[in-house]
Order: structure tokens, then sequence, then C-alpha cells
């Protein structure tokens, strides 16, 4: 759902990238204050492939959010949450506590 209204966003209002950052910049400090779960993973994930993938459909802004510098946060918000699930998936494969790993 938020995906979708991040491309109404896109699609009728130019501050878009405004928008994506501040996500981006409150599930990193979620993160970075220890409150990381598979739950904000999945959500942030949903969401940017939604609305980044859906935002690239409007032709004014076409590959913009994948190339534009202003938006390389998000992305790399997006890349270590897929790199700390696969490593939370492989700590509870292996039965470790968090101590443990």
């Amino acid at each position: 759902l938020a995906g979708l209204a991040y491309f109404y966003m896109v699609a009728a209002w130019g501050g878009y990238v405004f928008v994506i950052n501040l996500i981006g910049v409150h599930a990193g400090l979620l993160f970075l204050f220890g409150r990381y779960s598979t739950k904000l993973y999945r959500a942030y994930s949903l969401f940017y492939v939604i609305g980044t993938s859906l935002a690239t459909t409007v032709p004014v802004v076409g590959w913009t959010p994948l190339k534009s510098l202003e938006q390389l946060g998000p992305c790399l918000v997006f890349l270590g949450f897929q790199l700390i699930e696969f490593c939370e998936t492989i700590r509870r494969r292996k039965n470790l506590g968090r101590k443990d790993a």
C-alpha cells in the first residue's frame, strides 16, 4: 500500500525524492538503534521495490530513481537490509544465538 502511495506521489508531485529519503533514513535509524526485525525488512523491501519499480514507469522520472545520487541513500539501506537478512537467515538455520554468530 505504501509503495502504491509513493507511486502516486511520484506521478503527482515533484518532491518524491524527499519522501523516499525520509523513509530510508527512518529505516536506517531503526537498524542503528537496534530495532531491526524481519518485519522491518519485509516492509521496507516491499516499499522500495514496488515504489521504485512503479516510479520508473512515470515518463518524466524514467530511470532517475536508480541513477540519481540523491536517491543513493535509500538504495544503500535496501541493499544493506538484503545483506543483513541473508546473515540472519543463515544464523537461524544454524540455530545460533545473536552472541554466538
